[in-house]
């Protein structure tokens, strides 16, 4: 149904819309510089204080113009007989005939507010956390960081970080100072103090990275036999972007590799440590430079 409305309807109604902008400006809640935006994230008590404060008397309209703008539903009374203010379908009228709003514009911004989860990028220390376990191949409940481990075992493990870290560092992945990370607090050992301060990695990784009530700590990439070689192309293109070049690649292969080969004996138990296999070589190649080939889609999904 198509509402017609004459020149002065729209100016009175305009009245009415520039009131409510000017006491949301004013309170430093316009968003978008949308009144119906504004009104989709405050409390109803907040919304209901604003409209009060923007009301116009009866007196200040002519009679007729109140009656059709009402029958239209573009105002409304509000508390007291003789106050009015504007509805959500008078905001819609003037903010879509100013092009502030279209349907397309009020949907999107929806869709970002409440229909889309916003994944944070990695800082500086999780990103040594996650090429450390990928270097490791610390791919399954098999296979983790064991924090009920001796203290030789630990000590392997801060080595294996401090690597992975010269390594970032190196390639200016990171900025993070070494002191700062490896700063020891407290009686704790520094790789416990690190893991169990780090929860909000879980999110950040759409919980690929993972541990358990025994304190393990792992990537979930395999189960039941099922390697996710798509999980690890996206675990690399956090640390890196897919911002590096073919010989970088080569060079972060070659070191993820080493780091496997000289350093599983001390961290797993070799009955249950399956990852390294020469097979597993090639998945990380194939990772690592999916996570570039596959850039674009990455930074979409983020």
């Amino acid at each position: 149904m198509v509402i017609i409305m004459n020149d002065i309807e729209i100016r009175q109604l305009n009245k009415f819309y520039n009131l409510l902008f000017e006491n949301l400006e004013k309170d430093k809640k316009l968003k978008e510089k949308s009144i119906l935006i504004s009104f989709l994230k405050p409390q109803k008590a907040s919304r209901f204080r604003l409209l009060r404060r923007s009301t116009l008397s009866s007196d200040l309209i002519p009679n007729h113009i109140l009656s059709s703008l009402l029958s239209k539903r573009y105002i409304q009374n509000i508390d007291e007989i003789e106050l009015y203010a504007i509805t959500g379908r008078g905001v819609w009228f003037i903010e879509k005939s100013k092009e502030l709003l279209n349907k397309n514009i009020l949907i999107s911004y929806i869709d970002d507010e409440y229909f889309t989860i916003k994944i944070k990028d990695l800082n500086d220390k999780e990103k040594i956390i996650l090429f450390s376990l990928i270097s490791t191949r610390t791919f399954s409940e098999n296979s983790t960081v064991d924090l009920n481990k001796d203290i030789p075992v630990k000590n392997r493990w801060k080595h294996v970080m401090e690597r992975c870290y010269d390594k970032l560092n190196d390639l200016k992945i990171i900025k993070i100072e070494k002191d700062k990370l490896f700063k020891r607090t407290g009686n704790m050992h520094i790789v416990s103090y690190i893991f169990r301060h780090n929860n909000d990695m879980v999110q950040r990784t759409k919980e690929i990275y993972s541990y358990n009530r025994k304190q393990e700590y792992y990537l979930d990439l395999f189960s039941n036999s099922y390697f996710s070689d798509e999980k690890l192309s996206y675990l690399f293109w956090k640390i890196f972007k897919g911002s590096i070049t073919a010989d970088v690649g080569v060079d972060i292969i070659n070191f993820c590799n080493d780091i496997s080969k000289q350093e599983s004996i001390y961290l797993f138990e070799g009955g249950k440590h399956i990852f390294t296999m020469p097979s597993y070589d090639l998945k990380i190649k194939d990772g690592l430079f999916d996570s570039i080939i596959n850039k674009e889609k990455w930074d979409k999904i983020s």
